[in-house]
C-alpha cells in the first residue's frame, strides 16, 4: 500500500510550538499511554486530528500515516478547559485511526467487536526508516501490514447513521449512536470539465474567485451520477475537449459520503440493498472496479474505466488529479473538508456554494449529520470514555473550517465540518438538523431548526 504524508490540521500548526520536543515513536512507552482506537469516516479526520490534538500540550505532537491510516503520539494536557480525564499519571496519549473503506468501518467493526489493522508504535519504531525524522508528520516506506496490529475499535464514525450500511446482528442495537456535526459535502469536478463549464456559462476560464465559480443543477447532477457513458455536452452544454465522456470517481459502498451522495445529493436509491433508502425507486449510482489503496486507484483512474469507486476521500481526489492528467472530465464525491487543488475544483450546486454561510442561512442542503457510534457490550473503558467525552466537546463546539472556494475572507464563506447548534447548545454552528423528535438521527428527513 502506498504511504504518504499528510499536512497537519490547522489546529495543528498553532498548536506545534517546537518539532525539537515533540514525542517519537522511539520513545514511546505502551505502559505509560492512554491507548485510543477509532475507526471509520474518512471526512471527518480533520476535525478528529483538530480535537485530539487540542487535548495535547504544545510542541509534543508526532503523527504518522499509512494511506488511510494514522497515530498521532503527544504528551497530554493535564490543566485548562482542554484537558483529559483518566489519565491517572500518565504521561502519553496515543490516538490511532483506522479510516480504510470509511465510515462502514465505523460501524459493524464497532457493533460486532471485530478487530481491524491499526498502526502500530512499537513496529513503526522497529520498521520504518523515517520514524525518527524531524518532520511533525512521518510517512514511511515500508508496506503497512509491517506497520498495523489489529486491535477492536470501541468508538466509530460514519458520515450518515449506521443503518444505511444494512442489516446487522441485532439491527446495531450494540450501538450508542449520536449526532455528531454536520458534514458539508461539495461538488468536485476535474479542472477539465471546470474550465469547460465556465466557458459555457459566460465565466472567466480559469478564474478560481467566487464570482467565476460555475454551476450544475440538481438534475445535472443525478444525470451525471446515474448514466454510463453520456457526454458533457449532452447534460450540462459544456464541452470536454479531446474527450468529452463523463468519468465519475466515486467512493465505495463502506463510505459515508458515499450514501450521503446517495441519500442527498445525487439522490439515488442505497448502492447497499439491505441498508435503510431514502430514494426508493429511484435511479441506482453508477458503480465500477474497487480502488482499495492509493496504488490501485492510480492504475484504475487512467481513462480506461468510466468509474472508479474508490476507499478514501484521498483516492478520490487522487483519482481526479489522474483524470485531469488525461484530460479527462470527471466528476467526483467529495466532502468540503477536501480543499480544492490544481487537477479538480468544486462547483456550485444550484447556483449555492456549499459553505459555512449557505448551510446556516438554510439554502444550501447537500450536508449529512454524522453520528458517534459507542459500542455497549462490552461497555468501553474508562480511557475510551474520557477521550469520548473531550473529543465531543471539541469536536462539535467549533466549526473545522477550510477555504474550499474562492470567497474565504472570512468564515461565513469557508467549509468544511461545523457544529450542530442542537449538540452543542450554542448558536455558531448549524441550526438545522436531521434529528426526529426523539432525536434519533435521519438523514432522509429534510433539515429542520429547532426553535
Amino acid at each position: 500500500m502506498k504511504l504518504h504524508k499528510i499536512a497537519l490540521g490547522v489546529a495543528a500548526l498553532s498548536a506545534i510550538a517546537s518539532p525539537a520536543f515533540a514525542l517519537t515513536a522511539s520513545t514511546y512507552n505502551p505502559a505509560n499511554a492512554m491507548e485510543i482506537y477509532v475507526s471509520g469516516a474518512t471526512a471527518m479526520d480533520v476535525g478528529l486530528e483538530n480535537a485530539t490534538l487540542a487535548m495535547c500540550q504544545s510542541g509534543t505532537i508526532h503523527k504518522y500515516t499509512v494511506s488511510n491510516q494514522a497515530v498521532w503520539l503527544c504528551t497530554p494536557r493535564t490543566t485548562g478547559a482542554n484537558a483529559i480525564g483518566n489519565l491517572a499519571g500518565r504521561t502519553q496519549l496515543a490516538v490511532h485511526k483506522h479510516s480504510v473503506g470509511g465510515s462502514g468501518n465505523g460501524v459493524a467493526p464497532v457493533n460486532n467487536s471485530t478487530p481491524l489493522p491499526f498502526l502500530d508504535l512499537v513496529k513503526i519504531a522497529s520498521s520504518c526508516a523515517a520514524a525518527t525524522g524531524a518532520a511533525t508528520t512521518i510517512a514511511c516506506t515500508e508496506a503497512s501490514t509491517t506497520l498495523t496490529t489489529t486491535q477492536v475499535a470501541p468508538l466509530g464514525i460514519s458520515d450518515v447513521e449506521p443503518q444505511f450500511f444494512g442489516a446487522a446482528t441485532g439491527t446495531y442495537n450494540n450501538l450508542i449512536i449520536e449526532p455528531l456535526a454536520t458534514v458539508i459535502f461539495g461538488l468536485p469536478v476535474t479542472t477539465a470539465a471546470y474550465t469547460a463549464l465556465q466557458a459555457a456559462q459566460g465565466l472567466t476560464v480559469g478564474a478560481t474567485d467566487a464570482a467565476n465559480i460555475p454551476s450544475l443543477s440538481s438534475a445535472q447532477v443525478t444525470s451525471l451520477f446515474t448514466q454510463e457513458g453520456q457526454t458533457w455536452t449532452a447534460v450540462t452544454g459544456a464541452t470536454v475537449a479531446g474527450d468529452d465522456t463523463v468519468y465519475v470517481a466515486r467512493r465505495a459502498d463502506s463510505s459515508g459520503t458515499q450514501k450521503t451522495y446517495e441519500a442527498v445529493i445525487a439522490r439515488t436509491i442505497n448502492g447497499i440493498a439491505a441498508g435503510k433508502s431514502c430514494n426508493a425507486g429511484l435511479p441506482t449510482f453508477l458503480a465500477g472496479p474497487e480502488a482499495v489503496d492509493n496504488n490501485a486507484a492510480n492504475n484504475l483512474c487512467n481513462g480506461d474505466n468510466l468509474i472508479v469507486n474508490n476507499s478514501g476521500s484521498g483516492q478520490v481526489a487522487a483519482c481526479l488529479n489522474r483524470f485531469n492528467s488525461f484530460g479527462k472530465g470527471a466528476i467526483g464525491t467529495l466532502t468540503t473538508e477536501a480543499v480544492s487543488a490544481a487537477g479538480w475544483k468544486h462547483v456550485r450546486i444550484n447556483g449555492l456554494l456549499g459553505n459555512y454561510a449557505n448551510v446556516k442561512s438554510g439554502a444550501y442542503g447537500q450536508y449529512g449529520d454524522a453520528a458517534l457510534n459507542t459500542r455497549r457490550t462490552p461497555a468501553i473503558d474508562g480511557d475510551h470514555a474520557a477521550y469520548k467525552a473531550a473529543f465531543k466537546a471539541l469536536f462539535a463546539a467549533v466549526p473545522t473550517l477550510h477555504p474550499a472556494f474562492g470567497d474565504t475572507t472570512t468564515d461565513a464563506g469557508k467549509a468544511g465540518v461545523i457544529g450542530l447548534n442542537k449538540v452543542t447548545g450554542q448558536t455558531t454552528g448549524n441550526p438545522w438538523n436531521r434529528t426526529d423528535d426523539a432525536g434519533v438521527i435521519d438523514n432522509c428527513r429534510p433539515a429542520r431548526a429547532d426553535f
